[in-house]
């Protein structure tokens, strides 16, 4: 019983139409790609399919061990109810059409950091529908937990959406000197990233009182944009903040990551992966080329970090270790 009624609240938070993200738009949102359908993703596919990271959803927790990778078509993959097709297409036309792009302007970082905002606004905003609707059901239970998990999405969303609001009104003024962004350029991995990020120094220990805790945490949350993807020869990591709340974090990881010899930046991504990300993509080349083992590892080792943030987790494994 269990079983149906969250396989019928995923299908109708799946299929129920959505607004599109950009300010003031009432239009319905069309299935928009993270990165460049016919550019980045098609590059890496196989078949025109590709592997793809989400969370589960609460039946397929323990069964999947908090993870579902999946095989899944370039249609579907990477993709999200974010805009209507005008803002769709206008918005983004400098980083979906065309091989000349430059990866080192604000303009571009900027887009690409606004779509990564907006795809995790959306993703909250499903799982909060999701969750609402199974909660409405007598036989679903740990009603208090998802409660609590709602509210932790609900602060989610209303930081997401400050960075959202900032990111647009530096596009359409095309002013971007309240950001700081940077570029790294490394060799070609098919792996594809795009998210924003909390590295966060306030900690939750379990020795205080929640609301104590999440009364001195400070709003909005600095939060990271962080991009990877391979275009053409290369891989690119395109990583901002805003200057009013600067990541130290992810300041320092790209003045590393300029510098690293290739084999650490491999062992970055990896860590990327296993300790910080709900949400990725790769080949199915790069899949089949890491050991179970090591899978089965990477899914202990994240399950138990999934709601950890510190800046200082660190783990032994490296996915890419093979890679030469």
């Amino acid at each position: 019983m269990i079983e149906k009624i969250f396989s019928k609240e995923l299908h109708r938070t799946q299929n129920a139409k959505r607004t599109c993200l950009y300010s003031n738009c009432t239009s319905t949102a069309i299935n928009s790609h993270v990165l460049q359908k016919n550019g980045i993703l098609r590059e890496i596919s196989e078949n025109n399919h590709l592997i793809e990271l989400q969370l589960s959803n609460g039946f397929e927790l323990r069964k999947n061990r908090g993870q579902k990778i999946d095989k899944i078509g370039i249609n579907k993959a990477y993709s999200f109810k974010g805009f209507c097709k005008k803002h769709d297409t206008e918005i983004f036309e400098p980083i979906e059409n065309g091989n000349l792009i430059d990866f080192h302007n604000p303009m571009v970082q900027a887009l690409f950091s606004y779509r990564a905002v907006c795809q995790e606004l959306r993703r909250k905003e499903t799982s909060i529908d999701f969750a609402t609707g199974i909660m409405k059901y007598n036989e679903v239970q740990n009603k208090d937990m998802m409660q609590f998990l709602i509210d932790g999405m609900h602060d989610g969303i209303r930081n997401l959406y400050w960075f959202r609001n900032e990111l647009e009104r530096s596009l359409i003024e095309n002013n971007y000197e309240d950001f700081e962004f940077n570029t790294v350029e490394f060799k070609k991995i098919e792996l594809c990233i795009s998210v924003p990020l909390n590295i966060s120094e306030l900690v939750l220990t379990g020795n205080e009182d929640y609301e104590e805790w999440k009364a001195n945490k400070p709003n909005p949350i600095k939060t990271s944009f962080i991009n990877i993807f391979p275009f053409k020869n290369k891989s690119y990591f395109i990583g901002g903040y805003h200057k009013k709340m600067p990541c130290n974090w992810t300041k320092v990881k790209l003045q590393k990551w300029a510098k690293m010899k290739q084999r650490k930046v491999f062992k970055e991504l990896s860590d990327l992966i296993v300790l910080r990300l709900e949400f990725w993509i790769m080949s199915p080349r790069l899949y089949r080329s890491i050991p179970n083992t090591k899978i089965e590892n990477y899914r202990k080792i994240f399950r138990k970090n999934l709601f950890e943030h510190s800046p200082k987790l660190r783990t032994k494994l490296n996915l890419f270790d093979h890679l030469k």
